[in-house]
């Protein structure tokens, strides 16, 4: 059997069923792409099993060598947010069906739903895009955008990070990229741990907000397209002066 475990953001979103999954499987692999906010040793010492750390490339190059395993035993990928966010755990799971391994999906607390607490209305984003770390003469983001504004639609962002190397992109990087490829000077939502204890979400031009201090990570930025005047009333709580 596969398992395939959304963890949520903080190690508190975990879920009751995901420890039940976990303890489970006899082999526990951690995406170490996205483990910013649960580090695979606290989650290790709550669950009492062994956590291995993996790169992305690793679950993209060795997919045959954890699925192999999952016919003989129970095996987990464990996911920061949610576990079908990305193309890699959607692919790890299409590979179960062709070779007609058994698997369970365990969802967990994602940014894309965690984007609520700007008062953004989830039913009012378009396309989700994000910027890397490499930006030079990269137009998909910024085609995105203007595509997403003129259907009125929001833009959420999802911003590059490395936690190994320490090495992130932020909202202020990201909002500069923006303005460099043709972006007005137009209302932006500047978020950094979304759905941590220590969020910090601020609105205002792209200008003011790319001048904001901005020091804790994950971050993400948002282009708020058409408005509802509650959206309004609620984005306003975060404005700069």
């Amino acid at each position: 059997m596969f398992y395939l475990i959304g963890l949520g953001l903080t190690l508190d979103d975990v879920s009751g069923r995901a420890i039940k999954a976990m303890k489970e499987c006899s082999t526990l692999y951690m995406d170490n792409y996205t483990s910013l906010g649960i580090g695979s040793e606290k989650l290790a010492g709550v669950i009492g099993k062994k956590i291995i750390p993996v790169e992305r490339a690793f679950l993209e190059n060795k997919m045959d060598f954890i699925l192999d395993e999952a016919r003989a035993k129970e095996i987990g990928v464990l996911v920061q947010g949610d576990c079908l966010s990305a193309t890699t755990h959607i692919s790890l799971l299409l590979e179960c069906v062709k070779k007609g391994i058994k698997y369970k999906v365990v969802h967990g607390v994602s940014i894309l739903t965690a984007v609520g607490e700007t008062g953004l209305s989830l039913y009012n984003f378009g396309k989700i895009g994000s910027i890397p770390f490499e930006r030079k003469n990269l137009k998909a983001p910024y085609t995105l955008l203007k595509e997403n504004l003129k259907q009125g639609m929001h833009t959420l962002l999802l911003l590059d990070l490395s936690p190994r190397e320490n090495k992130y992109v932020s909202v202020p990087d990201a909002v500069k990229y923006l303005l460099e490829q043709g972006m007005e000077d137009i209302n932006c939502v500047g978020c950094c741990r979304l759905g941590m204890d220590d969020s910090k979400i601020v609105f205002g031009k792209a200008k003011c907000v790319m001048k904001e201090k901005f020091d804790k990570f994950p971050q993400c930025l948002i282009i708020p397209g058409k408005t509802h005047f509650i959206e309004e009333e609620f984005l306003n709580e975060f404005k700069l002066n």
